[in-house]
């Protein structure tokens, strides 16, 4: 019997107007590589509830012509939901990678280099492509010939993660996998370390870069920005940190009289209620030195976590494909 081939699932999350689907979809036929039959690529679309049924019937002749599998959800479901559903598309998938519908890839080698990289490499969490903020690079940037760097969570618009890994992480809301009640802020980092409580950490590649226009969903659709509160986080616990939050929105107050919250404020404090930066707070150690700096753990609370459960973890010997295409090894202390 022939071995079962290495199956990636590449997976892209999109709502709205059609372009940026499609745009991130030629990227990903045009920059990737053929890797020979032992590994299986099963790209994956997945419209988040786009309300526009045109949309929806246009997106997905599209991804017919293109050989791109697609799924819709009936309404939004938020991203960490949608990742979810890109995790299980294919049963017993070995590797999972998620993208943004506006990533736009700029060269090959980025598919067989995150293969290799959690492959080659135990107990790894995430892992993600360098960003660049304009369609094009330059293509001496030092950045491209450095060492892949150990961070809490690899970039949540263009990374890799293990499904049986994250699969196995179970949420306050009950949800497996990506932490769904969080809807749009910081579930990528929230997995992040979930794993490296593990042990499972997570890194960034030095190449091959994408092209990120960060933002631009929510640009165009502002009905995505506001949420309802859940049980986890009531409106009254929610509004006494918002406020005392350096990226607190004034102008938000009158959103919040009516029972809305912004996803991405509403997150935050999901967050550092979570991984107990709240109950820091109310104990009156706001302000800690973390790695020789003060820091205000409420306007910074991934910074708490970091030093928690990722820092102490010792150096390991890490293996990556630099950009000649030769395999490389460091410490990462």
């Amino acid at each position: 019997m022939a071995n079962k081939p290495y199956t990636v699932i590449v997976g892209v999350s999109t709502y709205g107007m059609i372009p940026r689907a499609e745009g991130w979809v030629r990227s990903f036929w045009s920059n990737t590589e053929q890797l020979g039959d032992e590994i299986s690529i099963v790209p994956v679309m997945i419209d988040d509830g786009t309300p526009n049924v045109e949309t929806i019937k246009e997106r997905e002749h599209f991804c017919e012509m293109r050989n791109v599998n697609f799924l819709h959800n009936e309404k939004n479901l938020g991203i960490p939901a949608t990742w979810n559903r890109i995790l299980t598309a294919i049963p017993n998938a070995d590797l999972a990678i998620i993208f943004n519908d506006d990533i736009r890839l700029l060269a090959p080698g980025w598919l067989s280099r995150l293969i290799h990289f959690t492959r080659r490499n135990e107990k790894v969490g995430t892992v993600g492509l360098p960003l660049v903020q304009t369609p094009g690079f330059t293509d001496n940037d030092p950045r491209w010939w450095g060492k892949p760097g150990r961070v809490g969570a690899a970039v949540g618009c263009a990374f890799a993660i293990k499904p049986a890994d994250a699969l196995g992480v179970k949420n306050p809301d009950n949800s497996i996998g990506y932490y769904e009640d969080l809807l749009s802020f910081h579930e990528e980092i929230t997995m992040g370390f979930r794993l490296a409580e593990q042990g499972k950490l997570s890194y960034m590649l030095p190449w091959p870069p994408a092209h990120h226009a960060g933002g631009a969903t929510f640009g165009a659709n502002p009905e995505l920005i506001w949420r309802d509160p859940s049980d986890y986080l009531t409106m009254d616990e929610f509004l006494c940190y918002v406020r005392a939050c350096a990226w607190y929105v004034p102008d938000y107050e009158k959103d919040y009289a009516e029972g809305k919250v912004d996803r991405m404020s509403y997150s935050r404090v999901q967050f550092s209620k979570y991984w107990g930066v709240l109950e820091e707070v109310e104990a009156g150690r706001r302000i800690q030195e973390i790695k020789g700096e003060q820091v205000d753990i409420l306007n910074e609370p991934q910074k708490f976590v970091h030093a928690r459960v990722v820092d102490p973890w010792p150096a390991r010997t890490i293996y990556w494909v630099d950009r000649e295409g030769n395999e490389q090894e460091y410490l990462d202390a």
